[in-house]
């Protein structure tokens, strides 16, 4: 179509097309899109401004938790933006009720509210007396809803570096703003020497870098000498390893070993375990002599060590008994069998401490006692801090336990061997001290460092096999420890050395054996008790010792894990029921000696299921540690 104007000369020129007219319209139509757009974003920024206004109109701004060292001077701090009259209560403090606090900010309404800040300086902290929550109340205008606004601030009155896990010799650093401490080696040691000679036969400039060195690499150094270290002369030790029998009162003399003292001198140290007793450090050197007697008999052992080298110490051993008296001969086969309680079956002549951590916080410690503890975090399970009477080779097995299922669980069990460290985790994944995951093929065990430690996947367990000890984990929830000292006595007697909940829960100032840094992520209730509601039938589960022997009681643990997954009509789930079954039979098996292999009525009857649902339940990893279709 062609439009044109009534005057005819100006022809051509004046001709205008559709095409030009609705290239125009849509340019027109876009403008005022993006017109609309402008506005609803602008529209949309105005209400966002306005609502942050309103969130943030009249709000109180103060700390959360504030942590103060005792003795040092503090202050709580309350700011608003919306203020006429602001006060600050100390937890001891009688705070005014709601009736009085509105009548106040009644009286203030013909006053301005302005954002104001309000400090209140405190002196010398002292804990029970300052520690608690501090309020801070806010009197608004008669504009504002509610009239007045309360904030809390929770003060703790700590120490953080007296309750810290440093090493000795590390230096704590704490903040008291996130309350934390850092344990670091950053010694600052003056420039001046004054050379001195460690008992490692190491020359240091001053006392002050030995100390340095030992937070560095955790090896224990004393000052030997002042001055360079003289030359060094290697001892000349005899190895022993002897059985003495003697007759009652009969005197006797053990000899270090030591034939020819070094430069310098080699370290001696002697340990008598004695055969029902704690090991005690004897003062000794050379020889140690004494007459044969009941309270004699025992174990004797040496360590002999020079310029305190661990690695190449020589261990001397002598175990000292009577002759025994031919009239008094051992029982016959017969006798021994009739002994055992009736109706036990081949069962072996050795039996053994053996401690569970089973679902739902029990623990089923070496004298088969069951006990319920509130376990958050990481705790000591057990530790053995002078094994064969050494402080130079502990070993440490932690817990760490969190929340599965909606029940307590065993979450991970971490293994300190001397200076070797691994940790076996949920999915039965194994990392390595420097965080690598070992690879383990099904039966196969492999050796962890220089630890003497083996570990291997079998039996659906995680299998750990240390000089000491060993342990199992089921990958899901339940760990269990058995120590390798043949089980004699009815109870274990705990040695000077050893800690943990395997062995009772005198912690002292850690709650439960509870280790490493807790603060915000951990609370623990060393009060909280067991459930208290009726045990159902089928938690019936303990069973009468073997041999009179307290602990190989079989069930307790497990009884009292039973209780707490029904606790208050609760069902456990389907894993929760085959992870007690299992710990259960595992730990009789292990306390009586027997094998671990064994099948569970409430567990899956094909073993591949169960496998796949384990390791769906940790972390992720490429080589899994069995073969399944």
């Amino acid at each position: 179509a062609v439009v044109s104007t009534q005057s005819g000369h100006y022809g051509r020129g004046n001709r205008v097309t559709a095409t030009s007219i609705s290239i125009a319209t849509a340019r027109m139509k876009s403008h005022l899109l993006l017109v609309v757009l402008a506005l609803i974003v602008v529209s949309d920024a105005e209400d966002q401004l306005l609502t942050l206004h309103q969130n943030h109109f009249g709000d109180i701004q103060t700390c959360d938790v504030k942590y103060v060292k005792p003795g040092d001077d503090y202050d709580i701090r309350c700011e608003s933006d919306h203020a006429i009259l602001t006060r600050i209560y100390k937890p001891t403090d009688n705070i005014p009720g709601d009736e009085e606090l509105l009548q106040v900010s009644e009286s203030l309404n013909n006053l301005k509210a302005e954002r104001t800040t309000t400090i209140k300086d405190y002196e010398n902290a002292t804990k029970g007396e300052d520690d608690g929550y501090y309020t801070c109340v806010v009197h608004h205008d008669s504009d504002h809803v509610p009239a007045y606004s309360t904030a809390r601030c929770k003060v703790v009155i700590v120490d953080l570096c007296a309750d810290s896990n440093c090493e000795e010799k590390q230096i704590c650093e704490p903040d008291y703003d996130t309350g934390t401490v850092e344990c670091t080696c950053n010694y600052v040691c003056p420039p001046t020497f004054k050379l001195i000679c460690s008992n490692t036969c190491e020359l240091f400039p001053h006392e002050c870098a030995m100390d340095a060195k030992i937070c560095e690499d955790g090896r224990k150094r004393e000052i030997q000498s002042e001055g360079v270290c003289p030359s060094t002369v290697k001892p000349k030790i005899r190895e022993i390893d002897m059985d003495i029998e003697a007759n009652l009162n009969d005197p006797i003399i053990l000899s270090s070993g030591l034939v020819e003292d070094g430069t310098p001198m080699a370290n001696v140290q002697w340990v008598f375990y004695p055969a029902d007793g704690i090991p005690k450090y004897l003062d000794a050197d050379k020889t140690f002599s004494f007459d044969l007697n009941q309270d004699t008999i025992g174990t004797y052992r040496i360590t002999l060590m020079h310029c305190m080298d661990e690695e190449k110490a020589i261990h001397n051993e002598y175990r000292v008994g009577l002759i025994l008296d031919p009239t008094t001969a051992p029982a016959t086969t017969m006798e021994a069998t009739t002994a055992t309680t009736p109706g036990v079956d081949d069962l072996t002549a050795t039996t053994h401490y053996t401690c569970t951590a089973f679902p739902g916080g029990v623990i089923d410690d070496f004298n088969a006692r069951g006990h319920f503890y509130d376990l958050s975090c990481t705790h000591i399970l057990a530790a053995d801090l002078m094994p064969g009477g050494s402080f130079y080779n502990p070993w440490f097995i932690y817990g760490t336990f969190d929340n599965h299922d909606d029940k307590t669980a065993l979450m991970s069990m971490t293994f300190y061997i001397g200076r070797d460290i691994f940790e076996v985790q949920r999915g039965w994944l194994v990392h390595t001290g420097r965080g690598a995951k070992l690879s383990l093929e099904e039966g196969i065990p492999q050796a962890v460092g220089s630890s003497g430690c083996s570990v291997k996947f079998s039996h659906l367990h995680i299998h750990v096999d240390c000089p000491h000890f060993e342990a199992y984990y089921d990958g899901i929830m339940s760990g269990h420890i058995k120590l390798k000292i043949v089980a004699e006595e009815s109870i274990l007697q705990k040695g000077r050395g050893n800690i943990g909940l395997c062995f009772d829960n005198n912690s002292g100032y850690r709650p439960n054996w509870q280790i490493g840094r807790t603060r915000g992520r951990c609370q623990i209730d060393t009060e909280e008790p067991p459930c208290e509601t009726e045990t159902p039938p089928n938690c019936f589960l303990s069973q009468p010792p073997v041999a009179f022997k307290e602990h190989t009681t079989c069930g307790v643990g497990a009884e009292g894990a039973c209780s707490e997954l029904h606790c208050n009509g609760n069902s456990p789930t389907s894993v929760q029921r085959c992870a007690l079954a299992q710990a259960n039979r595992v730990n009789c098996n292990l306390k009586l000696g027997l094998d671990v292999l064994g099948s569970d009525d409430d567990c899956e009857d094909e073993p591949c299921v169960w496998k796949k649902k384990i390791v769906s339940r940790g972390c992720p990893q490429e080589n899994l540690p069995f073969v399944c279709p």
